[in-house]
């Protein structure tokens, strides 16, 4: 029996491209939501290590 050179290489193709759409939709899903929420925690963070009052002595 010979099988062919690209046999189910399309199943493959299909799978592996399906996969990359839903990751990218997954990926623009996350960041939505990260921009949505406003300031991060890590803005948050550095808001509160700042100092007040704008003495920025550098």
């Amino acid at each position: 029996m010979t099988v062919p050179p690209l046999f189910e290489w399309q199943t493959v193709a299909v799978v592996v491209g399906l996969a990359a759409v839903v990751a990218l939709v997954v990926a623009v899903a996350l960041v939505a939501g990260l921009s949505r929420r406003g300031r991060s925690d890590w803005e948050s963070w550095l808001a509160s290590r700042s100092p007040r009052g704008g003495d920025r002595s550098s």
